[in-house]
């Protein structure tokens, strides 16, 4: 059986999206990110997920509100995807050296998390400004050659305590 609904107004024209309604575009500064008294994992930030492949939304939003809450990132390995990162804009607050604009993959199964120092850096921030775009994949990227023209050799060492990036 076939069935019709007529809204009388655009189905996107609401306050608090949930995710039912499929949109031809969407304004990621409407896009109301989930907040705990604890550090939420990544899937909270998920806006889009495809056939192997989630988009995540990193948008300005309090941090943890638990008084004894570290707001920075756990370290953590993606076991089960490569981990893409485009940084819109703002203070990124677990990264050393990231500008507006930079990108940066994590393999599948590498540890990555915060940068030497910004865990401390952390404690008693009530907020981040930060805007930025995740894609895990559930299988695994091939870097094009292009890719490796511009890539930053130094990231992968940025995790190192005497590492200035």
């Amino acid at each position: 059986m076939i069935h019709s609904h007529t809204l009388g107004h655009h189905p996107l024209d609401v306050a608090g999206w949930d995710g039912y309604l499929y949109p031809w575009i969407f304004n990621i500064e409407d896009f109301e990110p989930i907040t705990g008294r604890v550090h939420m994992p990544p899937p909270i930030h998920q806006t889009f997920e495809g056939n192997n492949f989630v988009v995540c939304s990193f948008c300005p939003r309090l941090l943890d509100y638990h008084p004894r809450s570290i707001p920075a990132p756990y370290y953590h390995s993606n076991v089960d995807s490569d981990e893409v990162l485009y940084y819109v804009r703002g203070n990124f607050g677990s990264r050393k050296g990231i500008e507006e604009g930079s990108v940066t993959l994590h393999p599948s199964g590498i540890p990555h998390g915060p940068h030497p120092g910004k865990i401390e850096e952390s404690i008693g921030k009530k907020e981040t400004q930060e805007l930025a775009v995740m894609i895990d994949t559930f299988r695994p990227l091939k870097v094009v050659k292009q890719a490796h023209a511009i890539e930053d050799g130094g990231y992968v060492y940025s995790w190192a305590p005497l590492s200035d990036s």
